[in-house]
């Protein structure tokens, strides 16, 4: 994938929602793409250093299901992206100032990412 561009857009905060766009970055830069994982939404949750994962209603279960299996959790797995290389960013956030970046994220405006998903060769968003 190398020579490649990709784009992460990270839109939600619960769980489930937090770990796929963590996983297609580390696995994308894994494999040479440039990587530019982008936090909107409750999405730019996840990059605070007190964000704790909750899974959503009825899938209580999950939290015990990766803790059983030795699953990274999800500061683990930013914590992998970025020594990868991943290039973080925040959208359009409203909350600023009540945010305590774990790790640095560019601030941008939703056109600034959509023209960035236009140009890459891979665009997701969960």
């Amino acid at each position: 994938m190398a020579g490649r561009k990709v784009v992460v857009l990270a839109l939600h905060d619960e769980m489930e929602s937090a770990y796929p766009p963590l996983n297609i970055a580390v696995g994308a830069a894994s494999s040479g793409a440039e990587v530019i994982l982008a936090f909107s939404g409750k999405g730019v949750n996840i990059l605070d250093r007190r964000y704790v994962p909750v899974p959503s209603r009825d899938i209580e279960y999950l939290s015990g299901a990766l803790e059983k299996f030795g699953v990274a959790t999800v500061h683990e797995m930013l914590g992998l992206a970025v020594e990868l290389g991943v290039e973080l960013y925040a959208v359009d956030i409203e909350k600023e100032g009540t945010i305590d970046f774990l790790y640095p994220a560019e601030q941008v405006p939703t056109k600034w990412i959509l023209n960035e998903a236009a140009a890459a060769d891979l665009f997701m968003h969960f």
